[in-house]
């Protein structure tokens, strides 16, 4: 004889329920955006964006969602709030977080908000103000904030290892004839007065030059003693920024490619402004015909 077995459907009890209406936890009076504007009238001592989040509501998704060493990315930076929190938690905690902004060049209207553009205008003297213009100065503002604010406490607290600067990258539309031959250049033009370069504007061309070439952002150079002269390698690049470049340097070049098992550089890459013609012929030269113990092929390639 079969047994027939029956399946009995059962409600769940609905006391393990909760019977109130769930509610936001972020519903505070710190998280309007009323606050973010006085938070942003205090920095700037005027209203120079509308609406921006509140620093207390990004303190508690950074918090949520981050350990104190993450990097945080915002793809609409605005007024730049996420960096002030980020470099505020940092400060409090010790951290080692570390924020991305992303925001375009967007221009900033000048009916609709007069207050931004004559700030960028006057203040900044940007000649076409941008939203870009207002994040970039409120991170600077912030980050002077922090260090004066913590200086003027009662028990400072050792900032010394917080990072409260930043690098600015910027998409560029490639020019045309750009990869033009340095052999049709005329050496006699001038193009910019290379003696008035800072060290910060070589390592702008030279993050330029390797983000080109195909070297990541995030792939640091290493700097490489060529006699006395500092070369910078990665990706089997070099690259010769500086002035000074002489003879004995080449020489240390070439004892070098022949001696390092770790040093393979298959292009050479000289900043034109910093040398003689005579010496980017030479150097060119000896480079394509010394027939080195790797049997490597180099170019030698001269940018300006």
């Amino acid at each position: 004889m079969k047994q027939l077995g029956f399946i009995k459907s059962k409600d769940l009890c609905l006391e393990i329920f909760p019977q109130k209406k769930p509610k936001t936890i972020f519903y505070k009076p710190s998280y309007s955006s009323g606050n973010g504007t006085l938070q942003i009238e205090k920095l700037f001592n005027k209203r120079v964006f509308s609406n921006p989040k509140p620093l207390q509501l990004l303190w508690g998704f950074i918090e949520i969602g981050l350990s104190r060493n993450d990097t945080i990315l915002d793809f609409f930076a605005g007024s730049g709030t996420i960096a002030d929190a980020v470099m505020q938690l940092n400060a409090k905690d010790d951290g080692d977080r570390k924020y991305i902004l992303v925001q375009l060049p967007e221009k900033i209207d000048k009916k609709k908000n007069k207050t931004a553009y004559d700030f960028v205008k006057d203040e900044l003297k940007a000649n076409n103000p941008t939203i870009f213009d207002i994040t970039k100065e409120r991170l600077i503002r912030a980050g002077n904030k922090i260090q004066a604010d913590n200086k003027a406490s009662k028990i400072p607290k050792d900032l010394s290892k917080q990072d409260f600067g930043f690098k600015v990258f910027e998409t560029m539309p490639i020019w045309e004839d750009y990869d033009f031959e340095a052999d049709e250049f005329d050496k006699q033009q001038t193009l910019f007065n290379e003696i008035t370069l800072t060290e910060n504007d070589i390592k702008a061309l030279l993050t330029t030059w390797k983000t080109y070439d195909g070297i990541a952002l995030t792939c640091d150079l290493e700097a490489i003693d060529l006699g006395g002269y500092c070369g910078y390698y990665a990706s089997q690049k070099l690259y010769l920024m500086d002035q000074g470049f002489k003879t004995e340097n080449l020489v240390k070049l070439l004892e070098k490619i022949d001696k390092d098992t770790n040093f393979n550089p298959t292009s050479v890459v000289a900043f034109g402004y910093h040398f003689e013609s005579k010496n980017l012929r030479e150097n060119s030269e000896n480079l394509k015909s010394y027939a080195n113990k790797k049997q490597m092929d180099i170019d030698f390639i001269i940018r300006y």
